[in-house]
């Protein structure tokens, strides 16, 4: 979709196919979230960046978008300064965000925002580094968690990156047994999500 984007694409750009997979976000109509971008003023947004020669190993790291800053805060397990591959990804978010706040409307409904919408700014946030190679997606999630507790993420390091593995297969193994007992069935996922990959996702950069 991104390749597609420029910043003149017309409203025609945002519907059909990119309306039903974008827009749902924005007016809180998805299911994984359920709760419009105006009743918030932070999203969290895992990315996983590409590899360039189509094998498995690839790259967690985070990004907040932050709509009262007008930013986007990434926490990268590996990098605290921006690098060529992780920012090229960051700034697809950073371009079409704003255009596709325009064309939901944004600031009709979250009138602080005000009615500019220019690209976000990037900024690479000092965060914990990883010292195994798969151990970027569980700093993603610890990094999600410390967050949404209002904390510093620098407060987590890696020496306790072990212990948290073992809580998520503790949370994990309780969430299932509770949906085992009360016959409770997750929905199926909608349009945009990429779960039936069964690609590995370990991360190749040198530590």
């Amino acid at each position: 979709m991104y390749k597609d984007f420029n910043e003149d694409a017309s409203d025609e750009f945002w519907c059909g196919d990119n309306q039903l997979v974008l827009t749902p976000y924005v007016w809180g109509d998805n299911h994984r979230c359920e709760i419009a971008w105006t009743e918030v003023d932070k999203i969290f947004f895992p990315c996983r960046l590409p590899s360039e020669d189509n094998d498995a190993v690839t790259h967690f790291l985070l990004g907040v978008l932050d709509l009262n800053e007008r930013k986007i805060d990434v926490c990268d397990s590996i990098y605290s300064e921006p690098y060529e591959e992780g920012l090229k990804h960051i700034e697809m978010y950073a371009r079409m965000i704003p255009h596709l706040l325009k064309f939901s409307q944004f600031d009709k409904n979250y009138k602080s925002f005000g009615n500019t919408f220019n690209k976000f700014d990037i900024q690479w946030q000092r965060s914990p580094r990883q010292t195994g190679s798969t151990d970027c997606g569980a700093f993603l999630i610890k990094y999600v968690e410390l967050l949404m507790m209002g904390k510093d993420v620098e407060k987590f390091q890696h020496e306790d990156i072990s212990n948290f593995r073992k809580e998520l297969a503790a949370n994990l193994w309780a969430h299932g047994e509770w949906k085992r007992n009360s016959g409770y069935e997750t929905p199926p996922e909608k349009v945009g999500d990429d779960y039936d990959s069964e690609n590995e996702t370990s991360c190749p950069k040198e530590l």
